[in-house]
């Protein structure tokens, strides 16, 4: 499969995720309700559904190509245009799965600690610019 094939692949179905994204945020906003409950239900959704991918591809009896085009539209595309959050826990089950302990609380310790840092420190860099 060619480069230019995945890049149309990934960027299709990231739109696809985006938009569905906006659907989900504008509809719980306009409920009224608590301000990050749109996030979490998109995280959390992500989390599930790129799990359900991930697992599915695993006994899925694709042959390479299918099983690439497979990953690229669903899980690098709809659930990076979705939710990159699902992203992040699917490395973390994984690293758990492997038996790889250390690596799996310093790099989900680390990821939650350095993001809500690093959005804190650009958002107060671009409230003074």
């Amino acid at each position: 499969m060619s480069v230019g094939i995945k890049i149309l692949i990934v960027g299709v179905f990231g739109g696809i995720g985006a938009v569905c994204r906006l659907l989900i945020e504008n509809a719980v906003r306009t409920t009224g309700l608590w301000m990050g409950l749109s996030t979490w239900i998109i995280n959390t959704i992500g989390c599930f559904l790129i799990g359900i991918f991930a697992g599915w591809l695993v006994t899925a009896p694709w042959n390479a190509e299918v099983r690439t085009a497979f990953a690229l539209a669903t899980m690098t595309g709809f659930c990076g245009g979705f939710s990159t959050f699902s992203s992040f826990t699917l490395d973390c089950v994984k690293y758990f799965e492997a038996g790889h302990f250390g690596t799996w609380l310093i790099f989900g310790a680390m990821t939650v600690f350095c993001g809500l840092f690093f959005c804190a420190l650009g958002y107060w860099l671009g409230s003074r610019l």
